[in-house]
């Protein structure tokens, strides 16, 4: 027996025993210690599965794959049914290890390209090991050969989301579902949450019990505020009190199309949503609309450019109304143009107020010609004969110097008069 335990431990070719229920390890030689890292107690406290990823390639302690074939025989070793392990063919370690680097490295880049964090969780001991997206995205830099528990997973998991995320993966374990998938917010190491897509594949035993879970979590945290602000600005353009239109981006002719008009457009246009979609957004035109300034808008939107325009447009009962127009185009990630945005504003009472004002002003210069011309001829006799009156002589005709006076005196009374009717009256 002696002799055996010699030719065991010396032995060139890594060499184990363990339990065939348990898969416990029994027993392990020198050499197996050396290639794998682990020490001979280590290994004695951990089970065949935490090494073994597939029949052709098993884990090393710093987490390297070492690619081998094995062969093994039932023994029995002091009295339990066990398996004899032979790894007959095995990579060099300075092979592996540079395997091993270069498949971590290749891991470092896919989570940088994809922010997939790796993870392998062996369900029976508990254990998960993660890639190095767990440090590189998340910033954990402190874990031992990057490996944790479920339980520390658990912990990671945001208050809120915890017992919907936890519940459903233990659902999936427990009943056995192939394939897992949530979203849900991942605490980092300094202390923040990021937004991660998480998917995990179950693995069985022979038993048809859940022994291993593999999956990788995606950081979606730009997607997420992208969908935040997707959220916000369409809430902004919903509630609106401006008139938002916006069209397919077709300028040929009348081709532009309308797939969009909220609330406000409805109310303005009185058309519904229903009469509005693929129209025309020359449905609201009509003989009033200036033509000069729907060709500065067909120019803009031929040179691609914004523009801003004010026009007449008609309701669907055919009541004018004016409106300002703010209208951009919309473009793809290649920079083409696809859409148009028309933001509509009615100015109607706007310009109503600037028409009476241009009235006043044109009613003020009319009383300031008749004040400057008319007023004066009537005044200028008045002082004339006022001053003939200081120095009137016996012998003058008063009779007529009171007479065209007051002829005089009653036609600029009738001037003043005139100019108090033309005058707005809210300034008199």
């Amino acid at each position: 027996m002696n002799t055996l335990k010699s030719l065991f431990h010396l032995s060139p070719l890594p060499m184990w025993v363990y339990d065939a229920k348990t898969l416990n390890f029994l027993a392990v030689n020198d050499i197996a210690i050396e290639q794998y890292g682990y020490s001979e107690d280590e290994f004695l406290d951990m089970n065949m599965r935490l090494i073994c990823i597939n029949e052709d390639q098993h884990r090393k302690k710093s987490g390297g794959i070492i690619s081998t074939a094995t062969k093994s025989r039932n023994i029995d070793y002091e009295g339990l049914d066990a398996v004899l392990v032979v790894a007959s063919e095995i990579i060099s370690p300075a092979t592996s290890d540079k395997d091993s680097n270069l498949s971590d490295e290749r891991f470092a880049i896919i989570s940088k390209a994809t922010s997939d964090t790796i993870w392998d969780w062996d369900l029976v001991n508990n254990v998960i090991v993660w890639n190095k997206g767990i440090k590189g995205i998340f910033g954990y830099r402190d874990l031992v050969d990057y490996t944790t528990t479920g339980e520390w997973w658990g912990e990671k998991i945001h208050p809120d989301d915890r017992t919907r995320a936890w519940d459903n993966i233990h659902s999936h374990i427990h009943d056995r579902i192939d394939r897992w998938q949530d979203e849900y917010r991942f605490l980092c190491a300094d202390g923040s949450y990021k937004y991660v897509s998480d998917r995990g594949f179950m693995v069985y035993d022979e038993t048809g019990a859940a022994v291993r879970m593999i999956g990788s979590m995606q950081d979606i945290s730009l997607r997420k505020q992208g969908e935040q602000w997707s959220r916000l600005l369409e809430s902004v353009v919903i509630n609106a009190t401006d008139a938002v239109l916006i069209c397919t981006g077709n300028i040929e002719g009348s081709g532009q199309s309308i797939i969009y008009v909220n609330e406000a457009f409805t109310r303005m246009s009185g058309y519904t949503k229903y009469e509005l979609m693929g129209a025309s957004p020359r449905i609201s035109q009509g003989p009033e609309t200036d033509i000069n300034e729907i060709r500065r808008l067909k120019e803009s939107i031929e040179l691609k450019q914004p523009c801003e325009i004010e026009v007449i447009n008609y309701t669907k009962q055919g009541k004018e109304y004016w409106v300002s127009q703010s209208n951009a185009p919309i473009a793809d990630a290649a920079g083409e143009i696809t859409h148009w945005i028309s933001i509509q504003r009615d100015i109607t009472q706007n310009r109503m107020h600037l028409k009476e004002i241009e009235e006043q002003n044109k009613k003020f210069k009319e009383i300031a010609w008749i004040q400057s011309h008319v007023v004066r001829a009537p005044l200028a006799r008045i002082m004339g004969l006022v001053e003939l009156l200081k120095n009137f002589v016996p012998g003058d005709d008063k009779d007529e110097l009171l007479e065209q006076l007051t002829s005089s005196a009653n036609e600029l009374d009738a001037i003043i008069i005139s100019i108090a009717d033309k005058t707005p009256s809210g300034t008199r």
